[in-house]
């Protein structure tokens, strides 16, 4: 049986009233973050300070797939934008934990709680 390697989807963007939403592909690898991270990149270049990042799919991660949306989601921090990580899969939410992304970032179980944080996040801005 030969596999067919098939492109990544394009990250899924919507407006959600305070926030971008990107949610991309079951299996985050390599080429999927990268994705992600251009889609990330092109979002915040356009003057989006506030985004969140469905990861509510996602049921397995590479080490390439890992890496190449952590360097994305730090440069958008470094742009002054804030992100929120929607990550309910337990096992995926636990490498976030380990590599101790929340200490930039926030990784919630929601897109309840992601909004929650997003509104917060732009209230402050605004005072």
């Amino acid at each position: 049986m030969v596999m067919q390697r098939t492109s990544p989807p394009k990250p899924r963007r919507q407006r959600t009233g305070e926030a971008r939403l990107l949610s991309g592909c079951r299996q985050l690898d390599g080429s999927c973050a990268k994705s992600l991270g251009a889609a990330l990149k092109r979002l915040i270049a356009t003057g989006e300070r506030e985004c969140i990042v469905d990861l509510s799919a996602v049921e397995a991660v590479d080490s390439a797939g890992f890496g190449a949306l952590i360097a994305a989601l730090r440069k958008i921090e470094q742009a002054g934008a804030r992100a929120v990580v929607v990550c309910p899969n337990p096992a995926v939410r636990r490498l976030f934990e380990i590599a101790d992304i929340s200490a930039f970032m926030p990784v919630v179980e929601n897109l309840t709680q992601a909004r929650m944080l997003v509104r917060r996040f732009a209230s402050s801005l605004a005072s």
